[in-house]
């Protein structure tokens, strides 16, 4: 018990130590591109700063962990005086891996469309191509005033994780669902994620609004 007690305790003191002490941490942005589309529509770009920066996340790359960001981009329709309507949304993720044999980094961006690969022989240049804004090809449908909201959950992969990407990019057949897959399911991964020392987040942001003319 008092094990227990001291352990719970040095939790708490690293849970109280001022965010400002740990460095950079990542973050995520939205703005909107330029006004140039018919009827005033603009495009949502995305941009994720700091996360190399940031020691969590740079430590769990080093340690060979794999990150995986999956972008999240939900459509708004602003209503006055009412609830908000939601049109419809776009998914895509980004896997970045350390590959200490061939002294490189290889991201792979999974899309709609398909995935694509990626490779950095510095970390450095990958760095920079994180840094880059991505404009998401989206629009929102009909007239009226809009916002984008974009969610970015970054985790830290397990060996399962890998196997199962590894099948998907070779064109195998998934996996039966299990049942892991669930909701709970993947609140106790993040559970465990973070007991085993593994960094997880989820970060929130909305972009400006912005009106659709008729």
């Amino acid at each position: 018990m008092r094990r227990v007690l001291l352990a719970a305790w040095a939790m708490g003191m690293l849970a109280t130590v001022p965010v400002a002490a740990q460095g950079p941490r990542v973050s995520l942005a939205v703005a909107l591109g330029p006004d140039s589309l018919p009827f005033h529509a603009r495009k949502a770009r995305v941009q994720v700063r700091d996360l190399l920066n940031d020691k969590r996340w740079s430590d769990a790359m080093e340690q060979l962990f794999p990150i995986r960001l999956t972008y999240r981009m939900e459509i708004w329709r602003s209503r006055d005086g009412w609830i908000d309507e939601f049109q419809r949304a776009t998914e895509w993720s980004i896997v970045i891996q350390r590959e200490p044999l061939q002294d490189q980094y290889r991201v792979t961006r999974l899309l709609l469309s398909g995935p694509e690969e990626f490779r950095f022989a510095t970390r450095d240049l990958l760095q920079k191509w994180l840094g880059y804004s991505t404009e998401v090809d989206a629009l929102p449908e009909g007239t009226g005033t809009f916002y984008y909201a974009v969610t970015l959950t970054i985790t830290a992969l397990s060996n399962e994780d890998m196997e199962a990407l590894e099948r998907f990019l070779a064109g195998q057949p998934a996996a039966p669902a299990q049942p892991e897959n669930n909701s709970i399911g993947k609140r106790v991964r993040q559970f465990l994620l973070r007991i085993a020392g593994l960094p997880w987040e989820e970060l929130e942001v909305r972009s400006e609004r912005f009106k659709v003319s008729p």
